[in-house]
């Protein structure tokens, strides 16, 4: 099956095409609507402009790619559990191409920053926000991670 798409919005034109010869109707379903949902086709225009800047604010060109991706995955997948090629996925949908080894990467590292919680083997590995109660005022964002990082590391060695 292959879908094509042709969005045209304020002069920037773009076309999107999806084919797949092993995947069902309606995951290929799910996947375009995924994709016309984070490119803000199914919003109106009052919430589009909005919408717009919400979409480019977590992965936007500020920061380190680690620090997109970790805003990326607190703004989709707050509440649920992902994998890789999911995250991969979603993220080229509004941010540039990314290799699916620096998704990777850059998930074993949140785990071990205490960030992401982690199940599965490696075949079937996913990853999970971890929720956690608001830090105190004085302890720096940084110093935590770096603190929850060596307990980590200290509790493996004995």
């Amino acid at each position: 099956m292959r879908i094509r798409i042709e969005i045209e919005d304020k002069g920037l034109k773009s076309s999107h095409e999806f084919e797949s010869q092993n995947m069902d109707g309606e995951a290929l379903r799910e996947r375009i609507i995924g994709f016309l949902s984070a490119s803000g086709v199914f919003e109106g225009p009052e919430v589009k402009g909005r919408s717009a800047a919400n979409a480019y604010d977590y992965p936007g060109s500020s920061g380190t790619l680690m620090d997109r991706l970790e805003g990326f995955i607190k703004f989709e997948f707050s509440n649920t559990w992902f994998t890789t090629q999911e995250l991969r996925e979603k993220y080229e949908t509004v941010a540039d191409d990314i290799k699916l080894s620096t998704v990777s990467t850059y998930l074993s590292r949140m785990n071990r920053d205490g960030l992401l919680d982690r199940r599965g083997n490696r075949n079937n590995r996913q990853y999970r926000l971890i929720e956690k109660i608001e830090p105190e005022a004085s302890v720096p964002q940084n110093y935590q991670r770096q603190n929850s990082y060596e307990k980590k590391r200290a509790e493996s060695r004995w």
